[in-house]
């Protein structure tokens, strides 16, 4: 039988030291080279340090999306990932080490991240996720998978819809728009699919709202429902 080769802990403390270095360093790059522009439209949230721990959601246009989001909403927050990224060699040396991620299997039924990320809202922080599951680089969006208002329902917690404009080119302010925290009712058992699928299409039209804000559009295009929107073209 094949041992396990033992973690060296003076190593792992000296790689965690190294992400809190990179992590406030990534930040501090992002504020000054992005100038992220963050407006609050609702009444409830005015503030990136949400008083209650909350579901974000967000759109997913850019690989720096989920960066951005961490670093404006800094405090007490976790993230989903997709697990296939956290085990990706490339990445799993600094995903592994980071406390704030929430490894999440896209490809197969599941719901260990939830009860993970459950655990989260208990202690008082708040869960980012991207209900796309993957970017979209055509201007629409992807059906939001149901996580996050099963995970909104059965905790009480609230989600909070975020649009981001997923334009980060030297000269230009990203625009982020956040709006009100708004919750899905809970109860108890198992939540119908049907509902969950209904409450997922509603924010996902929210978030569409948002993002065409956050791009400077006068007035929202039409956004098909899921069934209806056409798959992207890769090219």
């Amino acid at each position: 039988m094949i041992e396990k080769k033992k973690k060296n802990p003076l190593f792992e403390l000296f790689m965690r030291l190294v992400m809190v270095v990179v992590i406030y360093t990534v930040r501090v790059f992002l504020y000054v080279w992005y100038r992220p522009k963050v407006e609050f439209v609702g009444e409830s949230v005015k503030s990136s340090r949400l008083k209650t721990p909350s579901v974000l959601i967000a759109n997913h246009t850019s690989m720096l999306d989920p960066l951005m989001m961490l670093a404006i909403f800094f405090h007490k927050r976790s993230i989903v990932v997709a697990k296939d990224q956290v085990e990706d060699p490339h990445f799993s040396w600094a995903l592994t080490r980071v406390k704030c991620v929430i490894p999440c299997d896209r490809f197969n039924l599941d719901t260990e991240w939830a009860l993970i990320a459950k655990k989260e809202l208990e202690k008082g922080n708040s869960v980012i996720i991207f209900p796309e599951g993957k970017c979209r680089y055509d201007g629409l969006l992807n059906e939001f998978k149901t996580g996050f208002a099963f995970l909104a329902r059965s905790t009480g917690a609230p989600v909070v819809s975020v649009g981001l404009d997923g334009i980060y080119k030297f000269g230009h302010r990203t625009r982020v728009i956040v709006d009100d925290a708004e919750k899905i009712e809970r109860v108890k058992g198992v939540p119908s699919s049907k509902h969950l699928a209904e409450r997922s299409e509603y924010f996902r039209q929210k978030v569409w709202k948002l993002k065409q804000k956050a791009l400077g559009v006068a007035e929202a295009p039409v956004l098909p429902v899921a069934a209806e929107t056409p798959e992207e073209v890769q090219a």
